[in-house]
């Protein structure tokens, strides 16, 4: 069997169109591998695979090619103010070829993978250019929450890759963040054009990872432990997913998380949760503030003063939920003036209490000799002196 190696392939931002978007694209995945010389109809299988669709249902999909040039000398039908829907058996390159355009090696791709309505049958992107208003029946369907499962999903390890899981999952555990994604709530939030941010790719990729760890999976027993309250590790049934797409856009995002080798849980945690930030932060374009001096006026205050002027530069779901505010006095040796700031906050790093006590190494040696000679180890304090040393040692020995 002979296979062809594609040194050059394309790579695609596919967005997502459906009955919840009502027929406006949304982000789904960026850099998504397209092959020259396969048909169109591979890669909308495997985007459907990912999306739990069954990719070999006839018909349930359809995707189309975003026209960024503007222009276009094709006189299809299909072709219309939405952009150009794509044949799904012929490639990409045939598609270009029909509209006298050549591929180029580090073109930006823009596609547009519409999913049908199940309930009746409907796509949402003609019903957009329709301009008719949804009936009851269609809003109620868009406005239907997403059934979740349990959330007892595990993440197979990538090397060491530990720090990455853990940090996932006590996100994808946090109900309120868990919703925000679930729900698509986080497509309404999505900044393109902050410079601080990624773009909206960071929030996307973070949003399907959590999609994929909250939907229904199938099972063959309950995924409850038998000996909850117990110190001993019960084997579960539950299944495990691979966040290797997640992996790969973290290390485009930030390239000290490229590769398999062991990072700090706290530093990409960190970076995840600013970058969260920004990429849904709803203030297009910051406004200049300066820092308020206490002036004598009381605490409660001045703090909501700093609150304030950090809302209207830092306003997002993730700032309402893993920010605080940290209070820090300043006072003149000469006048005695204090100035207080209350600088916010998204995480504190607080150092490890030291241990203030070290292990002695004493041999006991009885004065009746029959008893056996014994090593013992007590504990006492740095500034501890020997009758210190001698009562720990008596309380072992009594």
């Amino acid at each position: 069997e002979e296979y062809d190696v594609e040194l050059y392939p394309l790579f695609a931002t596919v967005f997502l169109s459906d009955k919840l978007s009502r027929g406006e694209p949304r982000p789904f995945q960026q850099f998504v591998p397209l092959s020259r010389y396969l048909p169109l109809a591979d890669l909308v299988d495997t985007l459907s695979e990912g999306l739990g669709r069954d990719p070999i249902k006839p018909f349930h999909s359809r995707l189309w090619l975003m026209d960024n040039s503007g222009a276009s000398t094709s006189s299809r039908p299909e072709k219309d103010s939405l952009g150009w829907m794509l044949d799904l058996d012929l490639t990409i390159g045939d598609e270009r070829n029909m509209r006298n355009a050549q591929l180029a090696k580090g073109e930006n791709i823009n596609l547009v993978l519409e999913l049908k309505n199940e309930l009746d049958g409907t796509w949402p992107r003609s019903a957009k250019t329709n301009n008719t208003p949804l009936n009851a029946s269609e809003s109620e369907a868009a406005n239907d929450e997403v059934s979740l499962g349990d959330g007892i999903v595990g993440l197979y390890n990538m090397g060491n890759t530990c720090y990455l899981n853990s940090t996932i999952q006590c996100l994808s555990h946090t109900p309120i963040l868990r919703d925000y994604f679930t729900s698509k709530a986080y497509l309404r939030d999505i900044n393109t054009t902050n410079p601080l941010g990624h773009e909206g790719r960071l929030a996307q990729a973070f949003a399907l990872l959590v999609h994929n760890l909250w939907k229904r999976h199938e099972r063959n027993g309950s995924p409850t432990a038998k000996n909850p309250n117990t110190a001993s590790s019960t084997p579960i049934d539950a299944p495990a997913l691979t966040p290797k797409t997640f992996k790969e856009a973290m290390g485009k995002f930030n390239e000290s998380f490229q590769g398999s080798e062991q990072h700090d849980a706290q530093e990409l945690l960190a970076f995840l949760l600013d970058g969260l930030t920004e990429d849904l932060n709803r203030i297009q374009k910051k406004p200049y503030m300066e820092a308020p001096d206490s002036d004598g006026r009381p605490d409660e205050e001045l703090a909501d003063i700093w609150w304030g002027n950090h809302l209207k530069r830092e306003l997002s779901l993730v700032v309402a939920l893993f920010s605080g505010q940290y209070k820090s006095t300043l006072t003149c040796k000469t006048c005695k003036y204090e100035s207080s700031r209350f600088e916010p906050f998204a995480y504190l790093q607080v150092p490890l209490p030291e241990d203030d006590q070290i292990s002695i190494q004493c041999i006991h040696y009885p004065m009746n000799e029959d008893k056996e000679i014994a090593k013992y180890s007590v504990r006492v304090r740095h500034d501890g002196t020997i009758n210190d040393v001698l009562f720990n040692l008596a309380k072992i020995l009594h």
